[in-house]
């Protein structure tokens, strides 16, 4: 009988520990897919900064944000090129609940470092609190942008400098961004399904056979 129990015994631990070993692997698989998820999602607007700031996102539109008072200021248009009109939005909403704000008189205006001023075309849209931005054609440069809102008596002035009007990247460089970005996305599937076959070596493994007739009949 003590060779059954120890048998018995033996079995049992093997299978606990490989169990262990799988889901240890699983977790590690799941951080692994869930950790890249995490960094890239975020949450609602920062409200905390009221100074004038820009961003670009890898499409290359390009997002100016500022706060004006009670209202926030919102303006968005793509990569400007030299000598073409551009077309963009510009948001306006509360600052503390962000709902669109309507009676708003809106006007924006670039201008280059020699001080040349070119005035944009501005023009309420369907919804409330958005306006369409047209600047006109204008050459390469690094230029600075005021969007002027007026409402309830009163005019605010939003400034964002910076604004560059250059010719877009050579092709060669977004088709060798595209590779790389395939190149990691193959490797990462072939590291999943290389994991998860792991995991199923071990749960066979677990899952093997148990004690056998001898061992029970000696």
């Amino acid at each position: 009988m003590s060779g059954i129990a120890i048998a018995i015994g033996l079995w049992y631990m093997r299978g606990q520990i490989a169990r262990y070993i799988g889901f240890f692997i699983l977790g590690s698989v799941l951080f692994t897919v869930a950790s890249p998820t995490a960094m890239l999602a975020h949450g609602g607007e920062d409200h905390g900064d009221a100074k004038p700031k820009s961003t670009a996102n890898a499409k290359g539109v390009v997002s100016h944000s500022t706060r004006l008072g009670e209202l926030e200021l919102m303006v968005k248009h793509p990569s400007m090129e030299p000598d073409k009109p551009t077309t963009g939005l510009l948001f306006i909403t509360k600052f503390e609940t962000n709902e669109p704000f309507k009676a708003v008189d809106a006007k924006v205006e670039v201008e280059s470092a020699s001080g040349a001023v070119f005035n944009a075309t501005v023009a309420a849209g369907e919804q409330a609190g958005t306006y369409s931005v047209t600047f006109p054609a204008m050459p390469s440069g690094v230029y600075k942008m005021r969007a002027n809102v007026s409402h309830d008596g009163e005019t605010d002035t939003a400034t964002f400098s910076g604004i560059e009007v250059k010719p877009p990247a050579v092709t060669a460089e977004g088709g060798t961004s595209w590779f790389t970005q395939l190149v990691i996305g193959v490797v990462f599937l072939i590291v999943i399904i290389l994991l998860f076959g792991l995991v199923f070596f071990v749960w066979r493994f677990a899952a093997g056979p148990g004690v056998n007739e001898e061992a029970l009949s000696a």
